[in-house]
């Protein structure tokens, strides 16, 4: 894996330390394709490390945010020559630690609720009920109480902890860990940019479909019909998803 898409308070950091960048190009096109609008309204700061690029794969990058919906906000550069073409093509330089630091607006909150107006208002009241808040590893999570209703999606780049019911028909996404305190009915993506260590916890896990990096579950009906009353846990475990009983 070439590109690291990383979610902090202040936006996305892409880390794009390798080269040629029109390999990198081509697996960034890959990744927001798989999920699509999930970063939409986003700013993004470029970390381009130190080896020389082209001009021309610098632009190709920038373009593919665009094309998602993505500012390219700035860029962090260890050298001079690289500096001089990120200016050129429109780039802001930013130190790695201004890069990290939160703003104080967090354009990355925004995401969710243009999904929601993109979905038609679908799931306003995910706007009403949900919160950003911070981790204790420093990533973002979303906050939501109350039942998310079939229809309605809730996305994080970060964690997902929801106070009640995932019912049938809905829909979590998270770059991170999802934690439900209720039953878990619809669909949960955790680790969805690919971190193969996130999980997906609930008081009740009767999810239809369990996503965990790029792994896919389905439990057959029956399961779910009996499955035994306990906090579960899922995770990923050579490649395939398991659950096992959990304390939350």
């Amino acid at each position: 894996m070439t590109v690291q898409i990383k979610g902090t308070k202040s936006g996305l950091l892409l880390h794009l330390q390798e080269r040629p960048l029109s390999g990198a190009v081509a697996e960034l096109r890959e990744r927001l394709t798989s999920l699509p609008g999930f970063y939409k309204g986003s700013r993004a700061v470029l970390m381009l490390g130190s080896l020389p690029a082209e001009q021309s794969e610098v632009s190709a990058v920038i373009a593919t945010l665009e094309q998602f919906g993505i500012v390219a906000d700035g860029a962090v550069c260890d050298d001079a020559q690289l500096a001089a073409l990120a200016r050129s093509a429109g780039l802001r330089l930013v130190g790695a630690s201004i890069a990290a630091a939160p703003r104080i607006r967090d354009d990355r909150t925004d995401v969710p609720e243009r999904r929601r107006e993109r979905d038609g208002g679908r799931s306003r009241k995910s706007a009403r009920n949900g919160r950003a808040g911070a981790a204790p590893d420093g990533s973002a999570t979303l906050y939501y109480k109350g039942t998310v209703r079939s229809g309605q999606s809730l996305s994080s780049v970060g964690h997902i902890v929801v106070i009640g019911d995932v019912n049938a028909g809905a829909e979590l996404v998270a770059t991170g860990d999802i934690v439900v305190w209720g039953a878990l009915r619809g669909v949960a993506h955790a680790g969805a940019e690919g971190d193969d260590s996130a999980s997906v916890a609930a008081l009740r896990l009767e999810a239809m479909q369990l996503r965990i990096s790029r792994a896919i579950a389905v439990a057959p009906d029956e399961r779910r019909r009996k499955k035994p009353a306990q906090p579960e846990i899922a995770r990923l475990r050579d490649g395939r998803i398991t659950t096992e009983p959990a304390t939350l």
